[in-house]
């Protein structure tokens, strides 16, 4: 019996690897991400049978390999209502004031680095049970997330038993006897998928496929794996080209802490609402005539 060849890589050429995925993503991966990304390039090197030198050049060059390489490298782990508190936000006070003021025009949101897409489909089924048509736009630097996102269906190991629990019944009209959540189409329709690199958010090809005039964004559990600059321009770019005046903006509650007067653009607010936070977009004032 042939045994595998075993390859290990060295610190410098894991810091090649690692460097390749910031400029791409602007990802810092932590030790316990950094040390999967360095298995799953020893075991492809083994599997192809090439040297790290000989797979350098294949990044580099292969469009699709290179895809292969973010996609195996970012990380996609979420559940449906994830810190389900503001999700309660947006059910008593936000969804019921969007249909007051603007009755059945439907309100935009944008999921951004959505993952598997637990997210996105938690505000559709939440907005939905509001009497409120969304549109979200679901998105991902990772095509094969994506791909997961547009079947709309899920293990039931998506829902946790404490945080998101309390909309639990806002899914069970999609479960399957085959322990799943298959969303109606009427669900899905509502969602719409893109391949979004937060990192080149503020270039003009990044521009071109922005989400434009949210009245919703959420961006969480990734502004931990970006620099404090590129923290900074996404936040800046969001401000000003993807959200609408006094348009909402949700991150991590874990992440909260990271943004202060350095990364904050002057446009975007810091609201508290009990033990929410969240950001909201001022209105332009409107210029006099006279």
């Amino acid at each position: 019996m042939i045994q595998e060849k075993k390859i290990a890589l060295t610190q410098e050429e894991t810091d090649y690897f690692i460097s390749l995925l910031t400029v791409g993503t602007g990802i810092i991966p932590r030790s316990s991400h950094r040390a999967g990304i360095q298995t799953y390039i020893e075991k492809k090197l083994a599997e192809k049978n090439i040297t790290v030198a000989e797979y350098k050049l294949k990044l580099l060059s292969d469009k699709n390999l290179f895809t292969e390489f973010i996609n195996e490298s970012t990380v996609n782990e979420t559940y449906f209502f994830r810190e389900e508190k503001q999700f309660a936000l947006l059910k008593e006070r936000y969804f019921p004031m969007w249909k007051a003021m603007f009755g059945t025009a439907p309100i935009k949101i944008w999921s951004a680095a959505c993952s598997y897409g637990e997210e996105a489909y938690s505000l559709a089924v939440l907005a939905k049970c509001c009497g409120i048509k969304a549109l979200v736009t679901a998105s991902d630097i990772n095509s094969e997330v994506l791909d997961h996102c547009n079947k709309g269906v899920f293990w039931e190991s998506s829902i946790r038993s404490v945080d998101g629990f309390t909309y639990k019944n806002l899914l069970l009209p999609y479960r399957t006897d085959e322990g799943k959540i298959a969303f109606s189409d009427e669900i899905k329709s509502c969602i719409q998928t893109r391949e979004i690199n937060l990192s080149k958010i503020d270039t003009p090809m990044g521009d071109v496929n922005l989400p434009k005039n949210q009245n919703i964004i959420f961006i969480r559990n990734v502004f931990i794996y970006f620099s404090q600059d590129l923290r900074r321009r996404i936040l800046n770019s969001i401000a000003e080209k993807c959200l609408a005046d006094g348009g909402i903006l949700f991150v991590s509650m874990s992440e909260i802490a990271q943004f202060d007067s350095n990364v904050l653009p002057p446009s975007l607010e810091k609201i508290m609402d009990g033990s929410v936070f969240y950001f909201r977009k001022k209105t332009r004032e409107v210029k006099s005539n006279g």
